[in-house]
């Protein structure tokens, strides 16, 4: 089993090097002595720590400190909320000043990611049991009916809609699923104005 410090490390070298643009193989040859694609995607994967001279390159390349690379981000949000609001009015920064705002700026990359990769396994999670429903009580032509309606206008806006109109038709799904499940009272204040939102945008263009 890795171990979950290697694996954190591993997020980080990788997004330092996505946020470069470079592939694993021209991330390897930045490194004197030149690394292999292979370390490169051991250190991602968390299968192997980089050497101390390794992480002191890697470290220099993304403009963090070594710390960062073995612990994470240490600020906390007031902290982080100060020095960025310098950075934005254009104080002045230091060194290690200059590695807190990338160290913030990788933080936040990261969060989003395993935030969605969470997303992604609840979402399959939720698909698969409802296949086992469905697998169990088959559905009524009815059933078929409404299911098919639904998918046709998923389609649509998945595949037709604008990014607007994907955020607001997901909202509006999950509201009405927290709804249903007990989860959130029902609120017409709060549901009503998404939907009218969502509804004034169609018809949606077919691209």
């Amino acid at each position: 089993m890795k171990n979950k410090n290697k694996i954190e490390m591993g997020k980080r070298i990788a997004i330092i090097r996505q946020q470069l643009g470079l592939t694993q193989q021209e991330f390897a040859n930045k490194f004197s002595p030149p690394a292999s694609k292979a370390a490169v995607s051991r250190w991602e994967s968390g299968d192997r720590t980089p050497s101390n001279d390794s992480l002191k390159q890697i470290a220099k390349l993304g403009n963090v400190s070594v710390t960062y690379l073995r612990t994470g981000y240490t600020l906390n949000f007031l902290e982080t909320r100060a020095l960025l609001n310098r950075a934005i009015h254009g104080d002045k920064l230091n060194k290690d000043d200059q590695q807190k705002v990338n160290e913030s700026r990788f933080d936040f990359l990261l969060q989003g990611i395993d935030l969605m990769e969470r997303r992604d396994n609840e979402a399959t999670n939720l698909l698969r049991t409802q296949a086992a429903i469905i697998d169990k009580k088959p559905l009524s032509p009815f059933d078929k009916s409404t299911l098919g309606d639904f998918l046709w206008l998923l389609n649509l806006i998945r595949l037709n809609g604008s990014e607007k109109q994907q955020a607001e038709f997901d909202v509006i799904i999950n509201m009405l699923r927290q709804i249903a499940s007990g989860s959130i009272k029902y609120d017409k204040d709060d549901l009503l104005p998404n939907i009218d939102k969502f509804l004034a945008s169609l018809p949606v263009k077919k691209r």
